[in-house]
């Protein structure tokens, strides 16, 4: 399996700022080698947010002598350090960073005295980022940007290109700045500006950014940020004059037609119409949630912009592996930040190899979303990272307490029902936290070679004779018509405000206007508190719902599937005529009413009808736990999560002792623990399997 790590190196107590993470040394190295981790997410070369001339000192400067004595290298050297030991560190691309800092010179800036963290060095105070050093601002210290771009960088509309910065930017509709205020660390002198994801210059500085990663030494490319067109346009944006007439385009390409005062296509201007309705900025943030839907053509609007996600994913990935085929002769790894498995996301999973992104909302027990997480996957790998919240802040303080216990369930949890979640180096905690997350490498010195121990028993052959099927299109729908508004996860906190006087977008919501698809994930973790062994199975237009897939199944739910295709309805209904059985919930399309239906009122009915039929493993009522069951070479592996957590101690009590009927032809049982627990007991006696004292994570190897 991929032992990942969320590899950030962030220094403890100290702010996290993007995008040029801290230099490298061989003492992380050493870690990474006896944590058996065999991939880094968010790890190296990322900082072509701020300019390509400081990504080439990144990946290239002379580690200066005081520092080699403690190891110290550049990014080129720490990825040839890691390669050697079959280990890819992935090049971060920040898509949503567009970066200025403040800076301190001597007189004839030819020495950079102090940047971001001002001291009061010199009194000639300037700026260095993505204007600075793409009009060569500085060229006693940063080489000219025609190294990068010999012929110039040109626009759409045929242009060259001068500031990088006013290029890229994203606009709202009334012409404000938008920035991706998240990464922002509080009172400092620093600004990181959203760019439009839509513009063709954009896309050729990333890819440039990219080739760069590669001549480096990267050992693979993790795309960060891949969906900011929904940031974008959560906050009034974007109405570049590009988007603009890439909109006049989209309109024709899907015979969309003008309003009557409109006029012509070939002249129509999108945001003069709007503006000249009398539409305002407020109008178009995330907080008016379906109100935004009644201005005229805006759906269309945004759904060109969320169709630029996969048209800037595709253009990065695919240049990224044919300049790695073409310069160094191999296969480069590409992954994207699919954030939370969310469906815009969905077009883009086939130009990854690795699936990576960031799980919000962490908390004690989240099996549900794991065993959704595992359909979504479709048999790919993945290695996702905590997205921070309190309760990563608190498991932080336990580990800083000397108290691992919840830091060991965040590991494991996620494994066991057969997701990954990076281990954290050094990660992120959000620009409000002034401190990182690290873990005791004690811990993990431990668990990466256990993992490796107990390979055979996390192959993904789930056990389950129930599926519940996730309709992409119906999930992406309901996300976008009935956004969350009011909700308050990480990136959902948004208030109507009044914009007089605001200058700047961007602090009003980040990715605001998600729904959550409520029906569907309120059946997964209802089936898992019961304990009922199922499978997700996955349907959108890449990954189509098949006869063949579903084989092998006695019962098929599907909820809230008000979109689902002629294909998948098909399938369903050749499964229902070899003897499988069909189940609805909430919302149904024509092709499914002949099938049995439960609304959410008797939703708990047919969590309970599923559990009380006959399963491979009869499991005891209880909340203190998840199972999940696995097929090994030699049988099965039954996983057992402990969430008995003691509020007062913060650490995860056994289990009590429990009784599982077993209908598998099993002659013997073999547990493992994690970590080690001598009192564990587990006997098998007439097909009951009895489990005393179980830790943490208990896998029970049955054969």
């Amino acid at each position: 399996m991929f032992k990942g790590l969320y590899f950030m190196g962030w220094y403890r107590d100290m702010w996290n700022y993007h995008p040029s993470l801290p230099l490298k040394n061989m003492h992380m190295v050493e870690d990474i080698e006896d944590i058996h981790a065999n991939m880094l997410t968010w790890s190296c070369l990322g900082s072509g947010a701020i300019g390509l001339p400081y990504l080439d000192k990144e990946a290239n400067d002379k580690t200066a002598p005081r520092l080699r004595l403690y190891g110290f290298m550049n990014d080129r050297e720490f990825c040839e350090e890691c390669r050697k030991r079959g280990v890819r560190p992935f090049a971060v691309l920040w898509k949503a960073q567009l970066w200025e800092f403040g800076a301190e010179f001597n007189e004839d800036e030819s020495e950079l005295l102090s940047l971001n963290l001002l001291r009061g060095a010199s009194k000639n105070h300037k700026y260095v980022g993505m204007s600075e050093l793409s009009t060569n601002r500085y060229p006693k210290i940063f080489d000219p940007i025609e190294k990068y771009f010999p012929d110039g960088l040109t626009n759409y509309f045929g242009e060259k290109v001068g500031d990088f910065l006013e290029e890229f930017k994203a606009t709202s509709l009334e012409g404000r700045d938008i920035l991706s205020a998240w990464l922002m660390a509080p009172d400092h002198d620093h600004k990181c500006y959203s760019p439009c994801c839509n513009k063709d210059s954009f896309l050729k500085y990333l890819q440039r950014n990219v080739e760069m990663m590669i001549d480096a030494g990267a050992g693979g490319l993790h795309i960060d940020e891949y969906d900011t067109p929904k940031h974008v346009t959560s906050n009034a944006g974007c109405f570049c004059r590009e988007c603009i007439a890439k909109f006049r385009v989209y309109l024709k390409e899907h015979n969309i037609p003008l309003p009557d005062d409109a006029g012509p296509l070939e002249t129509f201007d999108y945001r003069q119409y709007l503006l000249s309705k009398g539409y305002r900025d407020e109008d178009l943030l995330a907080f008016n949630g379906n109100k935004r839907w009644e201005i005229p053509l805006y759906r269309a609007y945004y759904d060109m912009h969320m169709a630029s996600i996969e048209w800037i994913v595709r253009g990065i990935s695919q240049h990224a592996k044919e300049y790695c085929r073409r310069t160094r002769g191999e296969e480069l790894p590409v992954s994207a930040n699919l954030f939370q498995c969310y469906p815009v996301g969905d077009s883009c999973k086939k130009y990854c190899d690795i699936l990576s992104g960031e799980k919000t909302d962490i908390r004690m027990r989240q099996d549900g979303w794991y065993r959704f997480a595992c359909g979504w996957l479709n048999g790919k790998d993945c290695c996702f990272v905590e997205d921070p919240n309190q309760y990563i802040r608190d498991i932080n303080d336990d580990v800083r307490n000397g108290v691992n216990d919840r830091f060991i369930l965040f590991a494991i949890e996620p494994i066991a029902h057969g997701f990954h979640i990076a281990f954290p180096y050094g990660s992120w905690l959000q620009n409000q936290v002034k401190d990182a997350f690290w873990p005791d490498l004690r811990v993990l010195r431990k668990l990466g070679p256990w993992l490796d121990e107990h390979d055979n028993c996390l192959g993904k052959e789930h056990v389950a004779d129930i599926a519940v099927l996730y309709d992409s299109a119906s999930a992406y729908e309901n996300n976008v018509s009935e956004p969350a508004v009011g909700g308050e996860n990480t990136y959902n906190q948004v208030k109507p405000i009044s914009l007089d006087g605001v200058k700047e977008l961007g602090r009003q919501g980040a990715f605001s206007n998600q729904g959550n698809f409520g029906h569907f994930f309120r059946l997964v973790q209802d089936l898992s508190d019961r304990h009922v062994l199922y499978n997700v199975l996955f349907h959108s237009p890449d990954e189509p719902l098949t006869v063949e897939r579903l084989a092998g199944y006695r019962t098929v739910v599907v909820p809230d599937a008000f979109l689902l295709d002629e294909t998948a309805s098909q399938a369903l209904a050749a499964f229902a005529r070899s003897g499988g059985e069909v189940i609805t919930l909430e919302r149904r399309v024509p092709a499914l009413e002949h099938f049995a239906h439960y609304d959410r009122e008797s939703e708990p009915a047919l969590a309970d009808r599923l559990a009380a039929e006959k399963s491979a493993v009869d499991a005891p009522d209880s909340p203190l736990y998840s199972i999940d069951l696995r097929k090994t070479p030699e049988g099965w592996a039954l996983h057992l999560v402990n969430y008995n957590c003691n509020a007062e101690t913060h650490r995860i009590d056994p289990l009590p002792a429990m009784e599982f009927g077993l209908s598998l032809p099993v002659s013997s049982v073999t547990a493992h623990c994690f970590p080690e627990n001598p009192a564990l007991r587990a006997e098998l006696e007439n097909g009951t399997l009895r489990v005393e004292n179980a830790g943490i994570y208990t896998i029970l190897e049955l054969r």
